[in-house]
């Protein structure tokens, strides 16, 4: 076979390549790809041959650009880490992947300014559609999706002033119902520790505990919050900071699991019962709530349903079934109550 020069500059195997080694017009080419079942199959087998020998790699963005379709969806995720972010990808993916869609993936590092810069980037790839975590973006990243054909889904959190679809959960309810239930239980000098106090969430939750202390007439003045990532250090920490604040301090809301773990060790180590002389709670338990002794009382939000409902939404949209069908799906939480409170 002829050796081809690539396109200079990148090393890229061109469509005109594949062209002259086939002895075809590039638009033949280009139909055998796209339409296969317009070009015959002896033409369509040859042209396979040659783009698998030169190793030649569509360009989808341009074929996006010219057909107005596109079979990408931009994700841009704020951590690789958080429980959300891990339970939410595979069910997600799979119901896209089933669909003929493919992530395309980015990581912001719950950043505003670094979600605005991936966004500029996977736009110029005119995905189908964007997935965003959360409720808050830049106003240049508001900008940039309204003036996009991609449909526009934010995930994590309800969001009355979101930019189109929705899907997620009421963390301002869910901590003001946790409080709630610890006042019911009896408690009243209730804490309140959270972490990426940055983030609308964490804001969210600490106004809900807020708001259920000031309707039982209790005092919401005893709460630590941090800039930095959720994790056992900071459970110990807010234990023993607001402890010493006010040692008659009876119960405590953390907004992660991680926090509530080193609030347990530190409790532990200082041997108070629990929730005989304190109650500790989280907002966003898992297996380990259950699992560890004594068991966690917590919210815990399903995200493999979330997943799923925010990839059938999503398709609903992309094919434009979802006439008169709310844009906003608030799938709920579910408070479990157990030995530590």
């Amino acid at each position: 076979m002829e050796t081809l020069r690539k396109r200079r500059g990148t090393g890229r195997v061109t469509l005109a390549d594949v062209a002259k080694s086939a002895g075809v017009g590039a638009m033949t080419v280009s139909r055998a790809l796209r339409t296969p079942e317009q070009v015959s199959d002896k033409l369509r087998d040859k042209i396979q041959q040659v783009v698998e020998e030169l190793g030649y790699i569509p360009n989808q963005a341009a074929g996006a650009l010219a057909s107005g379709k596109s079979d990408s969806i931009a994700l841009i995720l704020p951590s690789f880490t958080d429980k959300i972010c891990c339970d939410f990808i595979p069910f997600f993916q799979e119901i896209l992947n089933q669909a003929g869609y493919q992530l395309i993936i980015g990581y912001s590092s719950y950043s505003i300014t670094q979600e605005e810069q991936l966004l500029s980037t996977l736009l110029a790839n005119n995905p189908a559609a964007v997935v965003l975590f959360g409720s808050e973006h830049s106003a240049q990243t508001v900008k940039l999706l309204k003036n996009s054909q991609a449909a526009v889904l934010e995930i994590a959190e309800i969001n009355e002033l979101c930019i189109d679809l929705n899907v997620g959960t009421d963390h301002y309810q869910s901590s003001k119902e946790m409080t709630r239930y610890l006042i019911k239980q009896g408690f009243q000098k209730i804490a309140f520790v959270g972490a990426r106090s940055e983030q609308s969430i964490l804001r969210k939750q600490l106004r809900g505990w807020q708001a259920a202390m000031l309707e039982n007439y209790l005092a919401p003045d005893h709460f630590l919050t941090s800039n930095d990532e959720p994790n056992i250090e900071l459970g110990s920490e807010g234990v023993a900071k607001l402890l010493l604040q006010q040692p008659d301090l009876d119960a405590f809301i953390f907004s992660h699991e991680e926090i509530a773990m080193g609030a347990l060790f530190e409790c532990q180590r200082r041997v108070l019962q629990i929730p005989k002389d304190i109650a500790l709670t989280c907002l966003d338990g898992s297996t380990f709530s259950e699992k560890c002794i004594p068991r966690l009382t917590s919210i815990e939000i399903n995200y493999a349903k979330m997943a799923k409902k925010a990839a059938r939404r999503l398709l609903e949209r992309l094919t434009g079934e979802d006439q008169g069908t709310s844009k906003q799906i608030d799938i709920g939480f579910k408070l479990c109550e157990r030995a530590s409170s």
